[in-house]
């Protein structure tokens, strides 16, 4: 007899299925990877294309870029993770464009993904495209 599968990597997201004979050794996967019964959710869902403020926050809390407590103030108050304001430190202040970050961050409601903002800042917070892709898929489970 065998059973189905799947891996889901270290960011939570699955990746594909397994049929295992009973008995059999499973395959080594790198740290942080895990086999898990096989469920009817697909394998590959769409990044959403927007989350809420408070979804942002907490999905960076629980990725331990900013902690808890900051992750309340800045959903409730608007008051920046300090990660935040040294990111945005980076930024050019020329034509606004600092400012401009800020009050986005500070004041925003919802956050889209597909915004260069988006990627400037997730980069300077140490996320490449597939790692906010991440952040973003598991803000919106939240």
């Amino acid at each position: 007899m065998s059973k189905l599968l799947q891996i889901r990597d270290d960011r939570g997201r699955k990746l594909t299925l397994h049929t295992l004979e009973d008995g059999a050794p499973k395959p080594d996967l790198p740290d942080g990877w895990s086999f898990e019964p096989a469920d009817d959710t697909p394998l590959w869902q769409p990044t959403p294309d927007a989350i809420s403020d408070r979804q942002f926050a907490q999905a960076l809390a629980l990725a331990g870029t900013i902690t808890e407590a900051e992750a309340l103030a800045w959903a409730a108050r608007g008051e920046l993770p300090q990660a935040m304001e040294d990111a945005l430190e980076q930024i050019p202040n020329t034509d606004g464009l600092r400012f401009g970050a800020r009050m986005m961050l500070a004041a925003a409601t919802s956050y889209e993904r597909r915004l260069p903002l988006t990627e400037q800042l997730g980069a300077l917070l140490g996320y490449d495209a597939a790692a906010l892709d991440a952040l973003w898929s598991r803000a919106a489970a939240l």
